[in-house]
């Protein structure tokens, strides 16, 4: 048997290159294997993960959804509350106004009838005093003693009976 082929350097750099690849690709494949794999169990968590927080924000976005829509119907109530609160107002105002002009009204009526009577008792009083002076210039003038005396006299008896 000729072994010179195991002389043959060439031959062993192949076998040396062939079990070095063997004995550094396993533990290489081992480990490239393993570290896939982790990477897969990250990425199934990140991915579990992600399903939980997709769960938990349509959760809140349906909450706030019927915050918002409770929301709308708390603004619209306090609309009306408020609306019908201004009717409120304006009507006790019209009515405070009302009130006010006709007691206004009233206060001019009487002041005015007053303001009337009194006017009509000067007037009264000095047409009386007027006639009085005319009535005794016409008597010192145009009458008689005789008859002026009597005309006092008469005039003296029937007063107390025209004025009771």
């Amino acid at each position: 048997m000729n072994f010179n082929f195991l002389d043959n350097s060439t031959l062993w750099v192949a076998i040396s290159f062939i079990l070095f690849v063997i004995l550094v690709f396993k533990p290489l494949l081992n480990q490239f294997s393993v570290g896939l794999e982790n990477k897969i169990e990250e990425l199934k968590k990140s991915i579990n993960e992600s399903k939980t927080l997709k769960l938990e924000a349509e959760k809140m976005f349906k909450l706030q959804l019927d915050k918002q829509k409770e929301n709308i119907k708390l603004i619209k109530r306090i609309e009306d509350e408020t609306k019908n609160e201004i009717k409120n107002i304006k009507f006790q105002l019209d009515k405070e106004i009302e009130q006010n002009m006709l007691r206004k009204i009233n206060n001019y009526s009487q002041l005015s009838s007053q303001m009337e009577s009194k006017l009509k008792d000067e007037l009264k009083n000095e047409i009386i005093e007027n006639v009085i002076k005319y009535t005794e210039f016409r008597i010192k003038n145009n009458l008689s003693k005789k008859f002026n005396e009597d005309l006092i006299d008469d005039s003296l008896k029937n007063i107390p009976k025209q004025l009771f």
